[in-house]
């Protein structure tokens, strides 16, 4: 896959260090997943849909009915910082 040379300047661009004694563990485990997305790569996926869906028609959805859950009075109700028919945020630092 890759060697330690390749490994060098790859880790120049990405501006990594890695130490010596940790590069041979690294180029390791980066050829390992390089050989499992080569292995990815040789699946045959030609004749699967990629829009293939379970069940469609069992998806259940609700009514989409505007409705108010809280009034502005009552929302207001909970704060003592409100000006104006609305809220505001107290200033702390001056």
């Amino acid at each position: 896959m890759i060697d330690s040379g390749e490994l060098s300047k790859i880790c120049e661009l990405a501006k990594l260090k890695i130490e010596k004694t940790d590069k041979t563990s690294f180029l390791n485990k980066l050829n390992s997943v390089f050989e499992w997305v080569n292995q990815l790569a040789q699946i045959d996926v030609s004749n699967i849909d990629i829009n293939v869906t379970a069940d469609i028609d069992g998806t259940l959805e609700r009514d989409d009915t505007p409705s108010i859950m809280n009034s502005r009075k009552s929302l207001l109700s909970n704060t003592k910082f409100q000006k104006f028919d609305m809220f505001y945020v107290p200033k702390i630092v001056e």
